[in-house]
């Protein structure tokens, strides 16, 4: 892939919606190997509403990382329950179960960062429905 731009605004992301149940969340895959041509890394924004809690599971080759831009949650790794508020910036090592949830009166809004990428691909794969300006 050639690099079609380095800038990627919310507004331009693809976007989906996280197998969830229960409410409104969303993934928005802002920086990738088909956005910009990252072959390294994969940068998202997900969204998810008050008191959702995203299933168990764990990424066997990628390490994760979550920067919480707004909300309160807690984030599970293992049997570890880490409480998490805007600024906190959390590592899941390979092959670690984790789970997400927002726990406070609003969404909990938080970046993702997976290296190399890889679970960016499956949510293009199961749902992204198009820019989210569409």
């Amino acid at each position: 892939m050639s690099q079609k731009t380095y800038k990627v605004g919310l507004n331009e992301a693809l976007t989906g919606d996280l197998p969830v149940p229960g409410g409104k969340s969303m993934f928005r895959i802002l920086l990738d190997e088909e956005t910009v041509g990252a072959r390294n890394f994969a940068l998202l924004v997900n969204e998810f509403d008050p008191g959702l809690t995203s299933k168990a599971h764990k990424h066997d080759k990628e390490e994760h990382a979550f920067y919480i831009i707004s909300g309160t949650g807690i984030i599970r790794i293992e049997d570890e329950r880490i409480p998490v508020e805007e600024g906190d910036a959390v590592y899941v090592p390979p092959g670690k179960m984790h789970e997400v949830s927002s726990t406070g009166n609003t969404p909990l809004k938080y970046l993702v960062l997976y290296s190399p990428p890889g679970p960016n691909i499956a949510l293009r794969e199961k749902g992204a429905y198009g820019l989210a300006g569409d």
